[in-house]
């Protein structure tokens, strides 16, 4: 006889549980829908700027290809070129860390490539020549998150976006992490004129479809 009670008491408790879940789902729910419209908007426009921004920087990135002198190639035909701080470097794949950093833009040997997924990972001198220099991270600073930027890797471009900046201590080695996801993790030492910590920029590839298929589901959802 206990044991029904109890049963009956339990069941009854959980019911209570998930009503009270629904309960608070639907007061979120009522208390958001008038912010709504506002929230599409802002997602919408947001998608449309960086559908925008990408074709800019594709034209930017054709332009400087054809540009490309001779003797750049014979250093490395892979580039990092972020359009919005004036770089436009060689990649340097290297064990010894100076030369490559001499040279350009330093592609670490513990990192991925862009073609493999996981984490890229590509350092550069914040000052070592007269400012302003197509080979150093002299702006790194200037970037912000959402920012679009290329690499080109094997004859292949590739379109990243700025999602997360940070300093860290030059001591940090979680720049180096593997990662599940394909990013591209950039770091040049911080503040300018000094080596105490870095300043770290981690972004992730985009593409024309991805950014037209958000648009387009903003699109699809909208209220009349």
């Amino acid at each position: 006889m206990n044991n029904k009670y109890f049963k009956k008491d339990k069941t009854i408790k959980t019911l209570v549980i998930i009503l009270e879940f629904l309960l608070l789902f639907l007061i979120i729910y009522l208390i958001s829908l008038p912010f709504y419209p506002e929230l599409r908007y802002i997602l919408k426009a947001k998608a449309e700027n960086n559908a925008k921004e990408l074709k800019q920087v594709t034209t930017q990135v054709e332009d400087l290809k054809r540009e490309f002198p001779v003797s750049e190639f014979s250093v490395s035909p892979d580039r990092l070129i972020i359009p919005k701080i004036g770089v436009n470097a060689p990649i340097i794949k290297s064990e010894d860390g100076e030369l490559a950093l001499s040279k350009g833009a330093w592609l670490l040997p513990e990192g991925s490539t862009p073609d493999k997924g996981g984490n890229t990972i590509i350092t550069g001198h914040r000052f070592r020549y007269l400012p302003p220099n197509n080979l150093t991270f002299y702006l790194f600073h200037k970037l912000e998150v959402g920012d679009i930027f290329s690499l080109i890797w094997e004859e292949k471009d590739y379109y990243y976006q700025v999602k997360e900046i940070k300093i860290v201590e030059a001591s940090d080695s979680s720049p180096h992490d593997k990662s599940d996801k394909a990013i591209l993790t950039m770091y040049t030492c911080h503040p300018i004129y000094s080596t105490e910590k870095r300043l770290v920029i981690i972004s992730e590839p985009i593409t024309n479809t991805n950014i037209e298929n958000t648009s387009i589901e903003w699109q699809a959802i909208e209220i009349d």
